[in-house]
């Protein structure tokens, strides 16, 4: 199990009114992933929480993205996603014309890692080691 950062990324999101919900390449339900998530992150706002082994899809197939895209009522143009699997997460999110955000965490074991070794993608997308780069890339945006 990954620990959470001591500054927890829905701290900020729900400050500043950000919009926010799940997906997830994981074996069991929704519902026990929501349970998961809501013990580890007892302040998160996500609107949804999408779990492909309740779909014929996984990530990076763009059918789960488009399935958020419809559940948020937005479009691709105006959505981050941020992940920690540069196939599953960073493809996926730009092959449904999501702007990616590669979480990259070197402090945190990750099985995927491994799969980017030579990750050179030819679309644009954000590498971040933790959340307050994440949150100081806002800061700037604003």
């Amino acid at each position: 199990m990954r620990r959470v950062e001591p500054f927890a990324p829905p701290d900020y999101i729900n400050a500043n009114g950000i919009r926010s919900g799940v997906i997830s390449n994981i074996s069991f339900s929704g519902a026990v992933l929501a349970e998961r998530i809501n013990r580890l992150l007892t302040n998160n706002k996500f609107e949804f929480i999408i779990a492909s082994s309740e779909y014929m899809f996984r990530k990076p197939s763009p059918y789960l993205f488009g399935l958020a895209l419809k559940k948020a009522g937005l479009d691709a143009s105006d959505v981050w996603f941020c992940g920690d699997n540069v196939r599953a997460d960073v493809e996926g999110a730009a092959s449904a014309g999501i702007f990616p955000v590669w979480y990259d965490d070197l402090t945190i074991e990750n099985p995927w890692r491994g799969e980017a070794a030579g990750f050179s993608p030819a679309f644009e997308y954000l590498h971040i080691h933790d959340w307050n780069e994440l949150v100081g890339t806002f800061e700037r945006l604003r």
